[in-house]
């Protein structure tokens, strides 16, 4: 078999129906997590629901502690953050630590997930256009 014949059998097996199906499911579910995100989003706007979350975590909480009793390391911290994240390097405190850790893990362990909070943001941005 041909190095082209290969090339062909591997174009055939990504086109094949079950991958079709796969991103078909795979889409409807993204879509089903943008419209709950939407809906959360809609709660938080109305004042039914808060816009704080929770984490018990000692290591964590201790670090961030310690980070805010050193703030040259607290910059530090943020505008590594920041970069990573593509962002351009400003002011950072506790809560902006926090937000930016969270985003780069879910951005980074779970960026399927995480593009439709994206998506939701954008689709809320353009309610109402």
């Amino acid at each position: 078999m041909s190095e082209e014949d290969d090339d062909l059998a591997a174009l055939r097996e990504q086109t094949s129906h079950g991958d079709r199906l796969e991103e078909a499911a795979a889409e409807d579910a993204k879509r089903v997590l943008v419209e709950d995100i939407l809906d959360e989003l809609e709660s938080i706007e109305a004042g039914d629901k808060q816009k704080t979350i929770s984490v018990w975590d000692g290591h964590l909480a201790a670090f961030i502690r310690a980070l805010e009793e050193n703030p040259d390391r607290l910059m530090d911290v943020g505008h590594a953050l920041q970069r990573q994240l593509n962002l351009e390097e400003g002011d950072v405190d506790r809560s902006e630590i926090l937000r930016l850790a969270l985003r780069l893990g879910f951005q980074e362990a779970a960026p399927k997930e995480f593009e439709a909070v994206r998506e939701a943001a954008r689709k809320q941005a353009t309610k109402g256009l």
